[in-house]
């Protein structure tokens, strides 16, 4: 079940977050600030964020008098990349450990690889850290050998535990990421993809390259270095550039599902109520529905960025697009739209507004599961048709259930 918190238990978790209480259950935060409320100032020398800490105690202090305080409280999602990646892969076990399966633990992915690397190797071995292991995932995911080599070394027990871990529990991920990989075209000037809103994903392949440039009145001779667009034989930047690009459209469609103009959509939900009563034939579509109905045929997932263009387009678009655009604007309308700040994969809004910005995340995450996006996003780069075989076609409906995507 998803559990919703007040404005003033936000920001009590707010408060814990900043003191280092992030990793535990919202209820355990919200109960370690209602046991501290009288000295909460006292612990700011021993917070990890000390200054974070101060300035969401003394907003806490003002809500507490009934007073505003235009305080926005931050949620970060966790271990994004794994978790996009285990997403799109239907990995269960990836999505476990992000917070997607049980609605009851607060999961930290880096602590369980940490932990399961420990058990493979034994009490007498050297004990991996957290930050050894979170560097090495985080690294790893995104098509780095040299990092994992460094911190484990190279063949190591610790570096064999690691890649035991990645390929076991980590399996959507690390199956992706090779498939990534294995996409680049040493021939490719630029690739390019488009996501499911439209937006086009372009990332030019630069060669460095460096000059010796001799200054004579000076008998100086530097080094510099320019960049070339130009194809190269190999690189394993896709991986990073491609789960980014999946993780900025997560980011501009929370945005769209919260920060929405409210006689827009109330518009677009007569229109829709309405092309669904008339079925007809499309012969014909104008330009702005061409890109929404391609995109959607082809990953399943009715975005709305046509919100725009719906007074032209509502009567050329699917049947089922409608009905799944109806969905999610009627669910939009039931809460006041609000501002959201993001800074990459942490998503702030006023306390007041986060269940209903913890509500769209899961929903957006859910959707993608049960959606045919990594398909479209393959075929683009590989120029052929693709099919991805999900390790379960079920976690949407687990996803949709969880409380810690965004914890």
């Amino acid at each position: 079940m998803f559990k919703e918190f007040t404005g003033i238990e936000y920001l009590a978790i707010d408060v814990a977050n900043a003191y280092g209480w992030d990793k535990e259950a919202f209820e355990s935060r919200i109960q370690w600030v209602k046991e501290n409320q009288d000295s909460l100032e006292t612990y700011a020398s021993k917070a990890e964020e000390p200054h974070l800490y101060n300035k969401a105690v003394a907003h806490f202090r003002k809500a507490l008098k009934g007073l505003p305080t235009g305080h926005a409280v931050a949620l970060d999602s966790c271990a994004s990349g794994l978790q996009l990646m285990s997403v799109m892969t239907g990995c269960k076990s990836g999505c476990y450990m992000t917070g997607l399966i049980d609605p009851d633990k607060r999961m930290d992915a880096y602590s369980l690889v940490t932990g399961y690397m420990n058990d493979l190797l034994g009490k007498d071995s050297v004990v991996v850290s957290r930050a050894d292991a979170k560097q090495g995932v985080m690294c790893s995911l995104y098509g780095s050998k040299a990092t994992p080599k460094i911190i484990f070394g190279d063949k190591s027990p610790a570096y064999n535990a690691f890649y035991e871990v990645l390929e076991d529990k980590c399996k959507g991920a690390y199956r992706l990421l090779n498939v990534l990989i294995s996409a680049w075209d040493s021939k490719k000037d630029f690739n390019h993809w488009v996501l499911p809103d439209g937006f086009n994903a372009y990332v030019p392949v630069m060669q460095s390259q460096i000059n010796r440039v001799k200054v004579e009145e000076l008998e100086y001779t530097m080094s510099v270095q320019t960049w070339l667009n130009k194809p190269l034989d190999y690189s394993v930047s896709l991986a990073a550039n491609v789960v980014h690009s999946v993780d900025a459209y997560v980011l501009r469609t929370l945005v769209r599902r919260c920060n929405y103009n409210v006689k827009q959509v109330t518009n677009a939900i007569g229109l829709i109520q309405e092309a669904l009563k008339d079925i007809r034939l499309v012969y014909f579509y104008d330009d702005e529905a061409i890109m929404p109905v391609h995109l959607f045929n082809k990953t399943g997932i009715a975005d709305t960025s046509c919100l725009e263009h719906l007074p032209k387009i509502v009567n050329q678009l699917p049947q089922r697009m409608l009905k799944q655009l109806l969905a999610t604007f009627t669910e939009m309308l039931k809460n006041e739209p609000f501002e959201v700040i993001t800074v990459h994969d942490s998503f702030a809004a006023l306390p007041n507004h986060c269940n209903v910005l913890r509500w769209h995340y899961k929903e957006i995450l859910a959707e993608i599961a049960e959606s045919t996006m990594l398909d479209h996003l393959l075929s683009q780069l590989f120029g052929e048709e693709c099919i991805f075989s999900k390790l379960d076609n079920n976690l949407a409906p687990l996803i949709r259930n969880s409380n810690y995507g965004l914890s």
